[in-house]
């Protein structure tokens, strides 16, 4: 090494030295921060984590809650649904066992039928079977024995001595035909218009009879809608009234066709009509009119109330009691018919509105709970949303607990998720808003929303 290259070195001070170091310590300090930065980062993104995944959680537990209760919801439709179905299966097994007791009550006029061979025998039964037919029009179906009676007279009418005149003859067998089924309904039909075209007065009202019969059974399998029948029902009735037929079963008919379309008033008038020729003679009455008669009369009241339309001299507080006797009346025949549980809550979920029009609204709840633990009803259901929501409300006004505050709301909550759920037949907007004060119009809409969208689709 030569000595020029010696002298070219820099000793290395302690100055250096320092500045060495401070640049080592300020790396290392740099170094620690972005070490603490990503510690912190790391440890927010672990929390934010934790947190993200608990609210998830959260989520899909309150999501699995609510899907479990809808599947609930669902569970007790459809056990609603075979209720249903149970019950009408039960009604035809009562109608059928009424018919059977019946015609074990006449059990006499079968053996009698039995020893009748002449002509002049058969003659004694001539008023009787007519009577057995005109009974079977309005309203009284004719049985086994009953229709052995008809069809005896009608046998020996067309034979060498005539018993009947033309027209008796034209209705005990048009009441026969429509008894045993198997004759086209048209030809039915056709004999109770040729009576229309009768002289006599009280043949053109059995004519007007059968026929509004006969439409009524139409209107009723497309539920009484008054431009698919019940108009024409109401037209036979009133021409069968003015040829002074007055039969229980007619107005009953009648009444159900105006309360659907809405004439509350009319429908109120035919019903207590119906009740008043029951309680005068009930000698030819089935205990079916009697607890039709009695539910329209109590549900016609109670839209009466709801609108404040009652007739003229009648107190409120008055109709509303008498409403609330004759449902129950209702009830209580419903159930002696052999009814189940089910097919009585039918008429006992009418009560809830009269609860609902005297603010009764712990009675109100207590009813329908009642009936909610039988099955689920869209007309029960929505006086329950009502009567908890005006409890809520008059309990918040007086100071009551929080948890009963939650209570009424998780009853509305609850009855509103299952009125969504159900079908729109069931619900039947129109004549629910009805029975009902106008200031919850708000609320029907709002529980029958999916019907409206619904229809919108369809």
């Amino acid at each position: 090494m030569s000595l020029q290259s010696e002298s070219g070195t820099s000793p290395v001070t302690s100055l250096d030295l320092l500045r060495e170091l401070q640049g080592e310590q300020k790396a290392f300090r740099f170094l620690i921060r972005a070490l603490a930065v990503l510690l912190v980062t790391a440890a927010v993104i672990a929390v934010g984590s934790v947190i993200y995944f608990y609210v998830a959680l959260q989520g899909l537990k309150s999501e699995y809650a609510h899907q479990a209760r809808l599947n609930e919801i669902n569970l007790r439709i459809v056990a609603g649904e075979a209720s249903r179905q149970r019950e009408s299966t039960q009604a035809q097994l009562v109608a059928i066992r009424e018919e059977n007791e019946s015609a074990r009550r006449q059990a006499e006029l079968s053996r009698e039928l039995q020893q009748a061979g002449s002509a002049r025998q058969i003659a004694a039964y001539k008023d009787r079977a007519v009577n057995i037919a005109r009974s079977h029009v309005l309203g009284k179906t004719m049985n086994e024995v009953t229709s052995q009676v008809v069809s005896m007279v009608l046998r020996a009418d067309e034979g060498d001595v005539r018993l009947l005149r033309d027209e008796e003859h034209q209705l005990l067998q048009a009441a026969l035909d429509d008894w045993g089924g198997e004759v086209d309904s048209a030809n039915v039909r056709a004999a109770f218009e040729r009576l229309m075209d009768a002289e006599a007065l009280s043949d053109q009202a059995m004519g007007a009879a059968g026929l509004a019969m006969l439409e009524y059974r139409a209107a009723d399998e497309a539920s009484l809608v008054w431009s698919q029948g019940c108009s024409t029902v109401v037209d036979y009735v009133n021409q069968a009234t003015a040829r002074d037929l007055d039969a229980p079963m007619l107005l009953i008919w009648k009444g159900q066709c105006l309360r659907k379309r809405g004439d509350a008033l009319l429908a109120y008038r035919a019903f207590s009509e119906a009740a008043h020729l029951i309680g005068a003679d009930s000698e030819d009455i089935t205990l079916e009119q009697e607890q039709m008669a009695h539910h329209g009369v109590g549900t016609t009241l109670v839209a009466l109330a709801a609108q404040r339309e009652l007739p003229e001299g009648r107190l409120y507080e008055e109709a509303l009691q008498e409403a609330l006797s004759e449902l129950r009346i209702a009830a209580r025949i419903r159930a002696e018919r052999g009814a189940t549980q089910v097919g009585v809550a039918y008429t006992e979920e009418n009560i809830g509105f009269i609860h609902i029009l005297d603010e009764d609204w712990p009675t109100a709840l207590e009813h329908t709970q009642r009936i909610d633990d039988i099955l689920p009803l869209a007309w029960n259901l929505t006086v329950r949303h009502i009567a908890a929501r005006e409890n809520e409300a008059a309990l918040r006004q007086a100071g009551a607990s929080q948890d009963a505050l939650d209570y009424m709301e998780t009853i509305q909550d609850e009855t509103a998720m299952v009125l969504s759920l159900m079908d729109c037949d069931q619900i039947d907007k129109p004549e629910l808003q009805r029975l009902l004060p106008a200031r919850f119009e708000e609320t029907v809409e709002s529980l029958s929303a999916h019907c409206v969208l619904e229809a919108e689709r369809s």
